[in-house]
C-alpha cells in the first residue's frame, strides 16, 4: 500500500512538471509574438521615418531678384549633398546654416574658417577659372552671381547641374537690403532639421539686433554730412554716393551724402568741385588694410595740403579711414562691417 501511494505520488510530481513546462512554453511563445509585432511595428516606424526625410527642396528667389526676371525657384527631388558655391556672398550664410560647401571661390574680402571643408577654386572672373574644374567636382547644386548666367551658368545648365543666382547689387536697394533678403531665402531653403532651423533663426537674429542698435543710434548722426572717397593712390580718387557698399552703411546710421546721382555708386571725384561740397566728416576707404589706408591718407594730405585743408572736415580732423572691407562686402559679413562703422564712429566723436 505505501509503495503504490510513492508511485501515485511521483505520476502527480511528472504531471505538475509537465503543466508547469507546457504554460512557459506559451507564454514564451506569446512573448515571442509581441516581440514579433513590436519588431514589425518598429521596422515600420523606421521605413515612415526614413520616407519623411526624403522631401522635396525648394530655393526660391527673393523678392528683388523676382522683379529682375528670377521668377522659378531651383526645385530638387531631396536637399542638395554636393554645393559648388562660385560667389562669396552666400558662402558664409550656408556655412553657418551647416550646408554641404564642395567647392568655394578664392578671395581677399573675407578669411575662411579653418574648418570649412569645401575647395577653394578661382573665382569666376579670374583668368585662372575653368569651369570643368567645378564640373569635375559632380555637384548637385551651382550657386553662381547673375554676371556669368549667359556664359558658365548657361553651360551648366546645358549638362543639367542645377543653377541658382545671386546679385552682388541693386539699382533700387542698398547692399545690405540685397544681402538680407538673400540670406533669408537660403534660410528658408536649408532649414531642414532642428540644428539647422536653430542656426537659421539665430542669422537672421542678427540683421534683427543690428537694426535695433541703427534705430537707437540714427538720430545721435541725423543732419551731419558725410563725403565718401575711395582712394587708390595720393592723386586719384573717386566719390561715392548713398548708393555704394560704404555710402548706403553710412545713410544706415543718418549721416546725409553730400553727393546725390541715381545712376550710379561712385564716379570719379572733381576735385574743384568738390570744394563746395564742405561735408561734416570725410570718410576714405580703398584696397589697403587700416594701418595701409592711413599711410595712403596723410600722404594725399601732405602732397597736397593747401587744398585739402581748404575743406573743413580735413581742418578740423573730421576724417576717418577704413580698410578694404569697406569697398565691398560678402554677403552676411556687412553684418560686422556695419557694427565695427557704428564703433569707429561712435569712438570718432567720443574723442
Amino acid at each position: 500500500m505505501m509503495k503504490f501511494k510513492k508511485i501515485v505520488s511521483l505520476l502527480l510530481t511528472v504531471l505538475m512538471l509537465a503543466a508547469l513546462a507546457a504554460c512557459a512554453s506559451d507564454t514564451k511563445k506569446e512573448s515571442s509574438g509581441e516581440n514579433s509585432s513590436s519588431s514589425v511595428l518598429k521596422e515600420e516606424s523606421k521605413a515612415e521615418s526614413e520616407e519623411t526625410e526624403i522631401t522635396s527642396f525648394t530655393l526660391a528667389y527673393p523678392a528683388d531678384m523676382q522683379a529682375l526676371g528670377y521668377t522659378d525657384p531651383v526645385v530638387l527631388d531631396t536637399p542638395p549633398k554636393r554645393i559648388a558655391c562660385m560667389s562669396t556672398y552666400p558662402v558664409m550664410a550656408l556655412y553657418e546654416l551647416g550646408a554641404p560647401l564642395i567647392a568655394v571661390p578664392s578671395t581677399s574680402v573675407l578669411t575662411y574658417p579653418d574648418d570649412l571643408e569645401a575647395e577653394i577654386l578661382p573665382g569666376m572672373m579670374s583668368d585662372d577659372f575653368d569651369l570643368e574644374s567645378v564640373v569635375s567636382l559632380e555637384p548637385d547644386l551651382v550657386i553662381m552671381t547673375t554676371t556669368n548666367q549667359d556664359t558658365y551658368g548657361a553651360t551648366l545648365e546645358g549638362l543639367g547641374i542645377p543653377v541658382y543666382y545671386v546679385a552682388i547689387s541693386s539699382q533700387t536697394l542698398p547692399v545690405y537690403e540685397v544681402v538680407k533678403s538673400q540670406t533669408q531665402a537660403l534660410v528658408d531653403a536649408f532649414s531642414l532639421d532642428e540644428s539647422s532651423n536653430a542656426a537659421g533663426e539665430a542669422l537672421m537674429g542678427r540683421f534683427t539686433e543690428l537694426e535695433n542698435r541703427l534705430e537707437e543710434l540714427k538720430p545721435t548722426y541725423e543732419g551731419k554730412t558725410v563725403m565718401v572717397l575711395v582712394t587708390s593712390d595720393p592723386t586719384t580718387h573717386y566719390l561715392q554716393t548713398e548708393n555704394g557698399t560704404l555710402g548706403s552703411m553710412l545713410a544706415m546710421l543718418g549721416f546725409t551724402n553730400v553727393y546725390e546721382n541715381d545712376t550710379a555708386g561712385m564716379v570719379s571725384l572733381d576735385m574743384e568741385n568738390a570744394l563746395e561740397y564742405d561735408p561734416d566728416l570725410l570718410v576714405f576707404t580703398g584696397g589697403l588694410d587700416q594701418a595701409g589706408m592711413e599711410a595712403l591718407v596723410q600722404e594725399t594730405f601732405d602732397q597736397n595740403p593747401d587744398y585739402w585743408n581748404s575743406i573743413s572736415a580735413v581742418a578740423n580732423g573730421d576724417v576717418i579711414c577704413l580698410p578694404s572691407a569697406y569697398v565691398s562686402t560678402a554677403g552676411i559679413n556687412i553684418l560686422n562691417n556695419i557694427q565695427d562703422l557704428m564703433d569707429t564712429i561712435a569712438a570718432h566723436y567720443d574723442k
